[in-house]
């Protein structure tokens, strides 16, 4: 693979823990994040916690100013994964069938439709995410000064029905950020409920856009975790923080050879410098 296929995480050895183990990445809503500007829009208060990022940079050189903020010179690392890593579920109309608990013949004859989350799950939950769907995830963050890319109206009213457009979210950010040279995933989930007539999810939506109007819709996860997919998996390459201390050493090197030990583990070329 050529670098420009991979993208780069600095994170805790404590978050590696958890990525090793599970298995996964996590996404947090932009109501989260570091950046307290992501969140606000022109007319809605709270739409950012329906909208859930990784975030992640592609410039291969390591950055001081991003091991200090995100991972810590002493007890950090840097995960490198292939782009858009996450694993593709085949649905099936029989898997359909079953999350519905309905009993149908699958007439699809094993043809399927591929989404990074299991339709099954999203009926089940009752949520939805058109990401899942269109597995577009990832965008190249556009910094700017742009008032109404900073602060996008998302409402668009006609008549007595509303629309939102999520979209304008989570894609742009303040000039100062810029040496982050950030790439991010990102997920719009919110709740609704797809096991019932096409009339009664358009009138749920309208109910949940007048609620987000007045302020008192709430997210349906406070997270959501992206399972990795086996070969971008085994392909990870994990740098370890400039000055790491012996013991997160151990740690890190004790996690790899447990649950990824075709991981590449790197020292860091800032290593003796700082």
């Amino acid at each position: 693979m050529e670098n420009n296929e991979y993208l780069y995480h600095y994170t805790s050895v404590e978050t590696l823990a958890l990525i090793l183990k599970n298995r996964s990445i996590r996404f947090n809503s932009l109501d989260k994040m570091d950046d307290l500007q992501e969140q606000e829009t022109y007319d809605l208060k709270n739409a950012g916690q329906f909208v859930y990022v990784s975030s992640w940079t592609d410039d291969e050189s390591e950055s001081i100013p991003m091991w200090n903020m995100y991972a810590s010179l002493d007890k950090g690392v840097r995960i490198r994964l292939s782009k858009n890593p996450f694993r593709l579920y085949n649905n099936t109309a029989e898997d359909l069938a079953k999350a519905k608990g309905l009993h149908i013949t699958d007439a699809s004859k094993g043809n399927s439709i591929q989404t990074i989350i299991p339709l099954a799950e999203i009926f089940s939950k009752g949520f939805i995410s058109i990401q899942a769907i269109t597995k577009d995830l990832l965008c190249k963050v556009e910094y700017t000064d742009e008032k109404e890319k900073l602060y996008p109206k998302l409402l668009l009213e006609n008549g007595n029905q509303f629309s939102i457009n999520f979209g304008k979210l989570g894609k742009y950010k303040n000039l100062h950020w810029q040496f982050q040279k950030e790439w991010r995933y990102i997920l719009n989930i919110y709740p609704l409920n797809l096991m019932q007539s096409p009339d009664k999810i358009n009138t749920d939506f309208q109910m949940f856009a007048n609620r987000l109007l007045f302020g008192a819709e709430k997210q349906p996860f406070s997270y959501y975790d992206m399972i990795i997919d086996d070969k971008a998996f085994a392909d990870m390459q994990v740098t370890l923080s400039p000055r790491i201390g012996a013991g997160s050493r151990v740690i890190v090197q004790d996690l790899i050879e447990k649950y990824n030990p075709t991981a590449e583990l790197k020292e860091s070329c800032l290593s003796g410098m700082l």
